[in-house]
């Protein structure tokens, strides 16, 4: 049967619509707004209900009419157009009509600010409040500034020791001067401090825990601010479900009391999983096992063992072999004092590289404490190991296998601090804030090591928003003192590292010919250097998922030796990804170019490009 082209256009506009008309079925052709300037077509037109009906071909309902002509009037009153008018109209052609509402704005609004109702207190001045309300009188008026603004307006009043206060708002139209006069009625009642703290759901040793993070004491001025501290420190511990710290605000007692109530959270994880993966050396099949007890042997322990175990199909053609980390912690929290946590681990590797595989066991204590304030961290321990080597690439000829130390037996013994500084206003997706860590290991005999060195490693970190966008950057450094055991030595490249190469690609190198194919073994530095700036740009959001791009610029060198390593002449990489922002943390794909250095005798010759998969921010 023969289909005219005039019939397969109706048919397709009939389809595009989603809903065949019979004559005589009216249905909403288009919605239409005009005389609007200040506010778009699209947010006007997008949450209307008629919007939704043209959709899905249905006919227009009249008292949809005159609700949509309310909702566009309330988007304008909501910024400000106090005199807005809105009329509507059905314009008909057929049985198709189209909702036409015209809009007069009127002249936006300015905001005026009266706040009453404040003390005379010190700790409660006025500016301190009206800096809580971003609209300055005389700009224009947004009533969702206004509507986000209560809590904080709340809170700052509150956080000064006023735990019963209340808080009218109201908004009063001045149309004949349009001006939004926006008027806070404070009730603050009396200044409290907090009184008797009672803790439940839990006894003994945690329950003691818990006492040590409440963030106040009786006697102290309230703050709501001291209430929130101790919910996130309690949360921090990782053994409670629900935490809620709750003020007793039941009369104007200006003693307040305070009810800290915890459920444990389960005590038992079991954890199985697998999953494939690739590195630059092969592609593995991996498993996993892990078992996590909480409270035991007493109530502030934990002890978790893991087993990670791959089998891997080696890149360089070479064949299968298989691959494993085993780990079985104990830890302790409030080991001295409240915050302080000891460790003591224990491990064995079996893992390939490039240039050799590595087995053998290891060791670790740790001890970690807050100095002064939880921004500040430090960290000591002491850790051991005896690796062997096996499958030393045919690359490494002898002298070289000499200089690594890969003929023997490797036994480290070190000693390590780490001093770390967190400004950041989230540890997580930081927007503003600074980030600086010094961690230096001391190789040697008394801690047990074959090996005499000194390893520093200094890292620095700042974030900075720029309207939506948030401008991040880094710089980290290395250098290895003395000796320089091979398991210990540098290597950058990768999503967490330069982005302009594959991981561990960025390093000290041989290269040739094994058996037809060329080779690549990057085998390591003594000395390195890191550096990056990207902006992170949010674009929309899907099903709650943010979504948003990066682009950076990554700068970097591995060397033998720190005089080796020239600030002017880095290895730099230009690229851009994209970030998801998920329950589990950012998702990223990156896609680094290096745009210097790729010539025969750099680093990865030949790879312009690298691209990277990853969970978690660059840094």
């Amino acid at each position: 049967m023969r289909c005219t082209p005039l019939l397969a256009i109706l048919v397709a506009t009939a389809c595009s619509r989603g809903h065949a008309h019979k004559p005589g079925d009216e249905w909403v052709r288009k919605v239409d707004i005009e005389g609007n300037h200040k506010v778009s077509d699209h947010t006007l037109v997008d949450g209307l209900a008629l919007h939704r009906a043209q959709k899905r071909g249905l006919p227009p309902d009249p008292y949809l009419v005159q609700v949509d002509a309310d909702r566009i009037r309330g988007e304008y009153l909501r910024k400000g157009f106090l005199d807005i008018d809105v009329r509507s109209r059905v314009e008909r052609a057929g049985d198709a009509a189209t909702i036409v509402y015209s809009v007069e704005e009127g002249t936006r609004a300015r905001t005026r600010v009266v706040i009453n109702g404040l003390p005379n207190d010190p700790d409660l001045p006025f500016a301190k409040v009206r800096e809580q309300l971003p609209l300055a009188d005389g700009a224009a008026f947004d009533y969702q500034q206004y509507d986000l603004a209560k809590e904080p307006l709340m809170r700052v009043v509150e956080d000064a020791g006023y735990a019963h206060a209340k808080l009218d708002t109201t908004v009063y139209a001045d149309r004949a001067n349009h001006v939004a006069v926006v008027q806070l009625d404070y009730t603050t009642g009396p200044k409290c401090k907090f009184g008797k703290i009672e803790i439940t759901g839990v006894d003994g040793e945690l329950a003691d825990a818990v006492r040590g993070r409440v963030a106040f004491s009786e006697g102290d001025q309230y703050t709501t601010s001291a209430l929130a501290k101790t919910q996130r420190a309690l949360y921090a511990m990782n053994r409670f479900s629900t935490v809620q710290v709750q003020p007793d605000d039941s009369s104007d007692n200006p003693i307040v009391e305070v009810k800290v109530a915890v459920s444990e959270s389960a005590r038992r994880e079991v954890r199985l999983g697998g999953g494939f993966g690739f590195d630059p050396t092969a592609y593995e099949v991996r498993g996993r096992a892990g078992y996590t007890i909480a409270g035991w042997p007493y109530d502030l322990d934990t002890v978790t063992v893991d087993l990670k175990p791959a089998y891997a199909l080696l890149r360089d053609g070479s064949g299968y072999e298989p691959r494993m980390r085993a780990r079985a912690l104990f830890e302790r929290q409030d080991l001295l004092w409240t915050y302080s946590k000891g460790e003591i681990e224990a491990t064995y590797n079996y893992l390939t590289y490039e240039a050799y595989t590595s087995y053998g066991p290891g060791a670790r204590l740790g001890f970690s404490t807050p100095i002064l304030t939880d921004r500040v961290q430090l960290r000591l321990g002491w850790g051991i190991q005896r690796i062997d080597f096996r499958n030393v690439s045919p690359l490494i000829d002898v002298p070289l296998e000499m200089q690594l130390g890969l003929d023997h037996t490797e036994q480290i013994g070190f000693f390590q601090q780490a001093l770390v500084l967190d400004l950041r206003d989230h540890p997580i997706e930081p927007r503003f804030g600074v980030y600086a860590e010094v961690r230096a290991n001391e190789g040697t005999r008394a801690a047990g090591s074959a090996y005499e060195y000194v390893q520093v490693v200094p890292e620095l970190r700042g974030f900075l928003p720029a309207g939506p966008v948030t401008l991040a950057g880094r710089v980290r450094a290395g250098e290895i003192y003395g000796d320089v055991p091979v398991t210990e030595r540098f290597f950058s490249g990768g999503a967490q590292n330069h982005r302009g190469f594959g991981e561990r690609k960025l390093s000290p190198y041989v290269m040739g010919d094994v058996d037809g194919t060329t080779r690549y073994v990057p085998y390591g530095g003594s000395a390195m250097l890191e550096t990056g700036l990207e902006a992170r740009i949010p674009i929309t959001t899907w099903r709650k998922i943010g979504i948003g791009t990066v682009v950076f610029i990554d700068g970097g060198d591995v060397t033998e030796d720190r005089s080796q390593i020239d600030p002017f002449d880095l290895y730099w990489a230009v690229g851009a990804g994209l970030r998801f922002q998920t329950i589990v943390g950012p998702v990223r794909t990156d896609l680094g170019y290096r745009i210097n250095r790729t010539g025969p005798m750099d680093a990865a010759p030949g790879d312009k490009f690298a691209f990277h998969l990853s969970l978690g921010e660059a840094f």
